[in-house]
């Protein structure tokens, strides 16, 4: 028969209160085990609280590194209501950088995705609230940097979508090489230059244009002076908070209306973008 002691303070002469081995201390229901913080390393696809050696019940916080150096990697969440999740915070960060496509996810028990990292460092920081997942910080690494290949010509009057861009950059797989765009991979935070370098030295009737879902949102100024030649700016910069799903495109449009102008391509120097995504929930 089990016996019960009931007291209001539990006090001990020594360093600390010692269980035996073979014993458990159960706490609201909750075993406490040895250590508040679990921290594991995973080289698989692991499922948190149910996978050996990823559990939450009795710890305060749950820290899994892991990363897609080599294939995707996904992390699965336990149910919202699993035991000890009330009071257990769950950390994932990636220990390498990813390659090629792939990346480093973490989603819900139904399969849904929550987040998605690529470089090391990358980290997203979760409790359970209201029932729901809620994401108290992260930080994820979407970047991508183009120059243009080729020379590209811009008829008079006319705005054209730049194309055939060379990569120099490409983290997180934001840019459509098929159809020459960004895309916003969730809801999120764009910082973006989009540079123009003329493909001759008279060429300066060029502006630079940026276009988001296929509508004009910016259009460097423009200007001509007393003999009528054409001056506009060579560099467009923006920060635009956009849906997901979003397309950018880049566009010049030539002021010069009776003859094309082209745009400079061939180095690393001349036309070309860089693009940072921070995703927002």
């Amino acid at each position: 028969m089990a016996a019960t002691l009931s007291l209001d303070t539990l006090t001990s002469g020594g360093s600390g209160i010692t269980v035996l081995a073979g014993k458990t201390l159960t706490v609201e229901g909750v075993s406490v085990t040895a250590g508040s913080t679990n921290v594991q390393r995973s080289t698989t696809d692991v499922t948190i609280g149910t996978t050996a050696g990823y559990e939450v019940a009795g710890k305060s916080e749950v820290v899994v590194a892991a990363n897609a150096a080599s294939s995707n990697r996904t992390i699965t969440l336990p149910a919202v209501g699993a035991v000890g999740m009330s009071t257990c915070i769950i950390t994932v960060v990636a220990d390498a950088d990813a390659t090629s496509t792939y990346k480093l996810m973490v989603q819900d028990a139904g399969t849904t995705e929550v987040w998605t990292g690529y470089q090391t460092g990358d980290f997203v920081r979760l409790i359970v609230s209201n029932s729901a997942w809620v994401v108290l910080d992260h930080k994820e690494t979407m970047f991508s940097s183009r120059v243009l290949t080729a020379d590209q010509s811009v008829a008079a009057s006319a705005s054209t979508k730049i194309i055939g861009f060379t990569s120099v950059s490409d983290i997180g797989g934001i840019w459509d090489n098929t159809n020459n765009k960004l895309v916003s991979p969730f809801a999120g935070i764009w910082d973006i230059n989009w540079r123009l370098s003329l493909g001759s030295a008279t060429a300066v009737g060029l502006v630079p244009e940026i276009r988001f879902g296929g509508s004009l949102i910016y259009s460097g100024s423009q200007g001509s002076d007393a003999g009528g030649y054409a001056y506009g700016k060579n560099m467009a910069s923006i920060k635009a908070s956009l849906a997901a799903s979003t397309d950018i495109e880049f566009y010049f449009h030539n002021m010069y209306s009776v003859g094309p102008y082209s745009a400079g391509g061939n180095a690393s120097n001349e036309t070309g973008f860089d693009a940072k995504f921070t995703r927002t929930y």
